[in-house]
C-alpha cells in the first residue's frame, strides 16, 4: 500500500508534535543535547498520546479516537522501505513514525493512535500521533537532534518514492521546517493533494512524532500537540 496516498488517507494521518520557534531556517540549526540525562518517564506511554477531548480543543472540532496499538520496535511503521525513498534521510520529515527513521536507535517501547475529526457531516481532519521511548534520555537526545538537522537539511526538497509494484512513484514537497529546541515542525505537500501538518518533539527518554492533515495555518496544530504530549511525559 502506497504511504502517500493510502496509509495517510486512511485515517492513519495524526497529529502529535510540539511549540516550534520562528527561527529562520535559512540559519543552520543548533539542537544540543544535554550533558545531564534525566531520569527515564515512569509515565505508560499510551498516557503520553492525547485524548480526544484534547484534540477537540487543540483542532476545533469534535472527533473520534481509532485504536490503540503499543508494543516494542515492531510496532514502527513500513510502509517506506530504504531502497524505495529518495533521498532517505527525508522520510522522517515526511512520513510519521516509519522504522527506517527509528531503527538507528535503541528504541524499547511504542505508543501510537489514529484520530479522525468531523461530525455527522463527515470528517474534516485525520491525524495520527505516536510515542517511542528510548533506551535512555540521552539517546532519545540524539535521535532527536540528527532528525532535526534532517529535516532542516530536507527544507525545500522532493522526497520522491519509487513504489513501482503500486503502478507509479509518489512524490512530497518539504516545506516551512522550523526547528526549535525540543520541537521540529514540517508542513508537507504529497502529489495526491493532500496537505500534511509534522511535528517531532522531545522530553526525557520520550520523542513524539505527530501527523494532522488540514495544515492551514502552517504546522500550528501538530505543534501545540506536541507541546501536551511532551507536558505529559511529564519533564520541563
Amino acid at each position: 500500500m502506497r504511504a502517500t496516498r493510502s496509509t495517510i488517507a486512511a485515517l492513519g494521518a495524526c497529529a502529535v508534535l510540539a511549540g516550534c520557534s520562528s527561527a529562520p531556517v535559512d540559519d543552520a540549526p543548533v539542537v544540543r543535547i544535554k550533558e545531564a540525562a534525566k531520569p527515564s518517564v515512569s509515565r505508560p506511554l499510551d498516557q503520553v498520546l492525547p485524548t480526544g477531548d484534547e484534540m477537540a480543543t487543540i483542532l476545533g472540532t469534535p472527533g473520534f479516537m481509532g485504536q490503540l496499538v503499543e508494543g516494542g520496535p515492531d510496532m514502527l511503521l513500513q510502509g517506506v522501505r530504504e531502497s524505495e525513498a529518495t533521498p532517505v534521510e527525508c522520510v522522517s520529515a515526511g512520513y510519521r513514525l516509519q522504522k527506517v527513521a527509528y531503527q538507528a536507535g535503541p528504541v524499547r517501547e511504542v505508543a501510537s493512535r489514529p484520530w479522525a475529526g468531523g461530525d455527522q457531516n463527515g470528517p474534516t481532519h485525520s491525524g495520527f500521533f505516536g510515542a517511542v521511548k528510548f533506551a535512555t534520555p540521552d539517546d532519545a537526545q540524539a535521535f532527536f537532534a540528527a532528525s532535526a538537522g534532517k529535516w532542516h537539511r530536507c527544507n525545500g526538497q522532493t522526497l520522491v518514492l519509487h513504489q513501482p509494484e503500486h503502478g507509479a512513484d509518489g512524490s512530497s514537497r518539504i516545506t516551512d521546517v522550523v526547528v526549535d529546541t525540543r520541537v521540529v515542525s514540517a508542513v508537507v505537500l504529497h502529489d495526491d493533494g493532500s496537505t500534511i501538518q509534522r511535528a517531532l518533539g522531545v522530553a526525557s527518554d520520550c520523542v513524539v512524532d505527530i501527523e494532522i492533515t488540514d495544515a492551514g495555518g502552517g504546522a500550528q496544530g501538530a505543534v501545540q500537540i506536541a507541546d501536551l504530549m511532551l507536558q505529559k511525559v511529564g519533564v520541563s
